[in-house]
């Protein structure tokens, strides 16, 4: 890339390193230039040494390279592993695939797909209860048959509204309209529907407790 391109920056920003607290740390730089349509990582070693006024300070080398955030992702996705071992199966099993795929969108509709249907599945409810209000049919805090009565009437109304507004804030964009997702923020929001889908395995229906 030309120097005249390279010194018009719209962003950067330190995404990790190397050797930290060496005198020779690599670090891992997220540039965004005005004039590229996409974002580039720079990979470089940089330099100890010090500024005008005596402080310690870091300056870049000419050991490194640069290349698009794409290819980046492309590379390293061969060697990051999901964390599969804490997150639901039936979530590995609906959603990961596509969340591989880039497929953000449809990877979170099905990983509150599953929590929807779960619910259904466990207290027997007709197909016209669905969504928000079967969610707030199977966990109200009076009389839902997923409730946890042990639990303070407080928090049996925390965990009701929790899940309802979850299901409402990441499902429901996703089933009506288009929503811009990266994988970062699909998985964050994969992650929530995983501890809401256990939380549902756990729970126990009310009129078997004592049985």
């Amino acid at each position: 890339m030309k120097k005249g391109i390279e010194a018009k920056i719209e962003y950067q920003e330190v995404i990790g390193e190397a050797n930290p607290g060496g005198y020779q740390p690599v670090r891992f730089t997220r540039i965004k230039y005005k004039a590229s349509p996409t974002a580039h990582i720079d990979i470089r070693q940089f330099q100890r040494g010090y500024d005008d006024e005596g402080e310690e300070a870091f300056y870049p080398t000419k050991k490194g390279f640069r290349f698009p955030e794409r290819e980046f992702k492309r590379v390293v996705k061969k060697y990051a592993l999901l964390p599969e071992t804490y997150v639901h199966p039936l979530i590995v099993k609906k959603s990961f695939s596509l969340l591989n795929a880039g497929q953000f969108e449809s990877a979170v509709l099905q990983a509150f797909k599953s929590i929807e249907t779960r619910i259904r599945a466990k207290i027997n409810a007709t197909p016209e209860e669905y969504g928000i209000r079967l969610i707030r049919k199977a966990f109200h805090p009076e009389n839902g048959p997923l409730t946890d009565s042990k639990l303070p009437k407080a928090e049996r109304e925390a965990f009701c509204n929790y899940i309802a507004g979850a299901f409402g804030f990441y499902k429901n964009p996703c089933s009506h309209r288009d929503v811009e997702l990266d994988f970062s923020s699909a998985f964050d929001r994969i992650v929530v529907a995983s501890d809401l889908l256990k939380a549902i395995e756990n729970a126990n229906l009310m009129n078997k407790k004592n049985t």
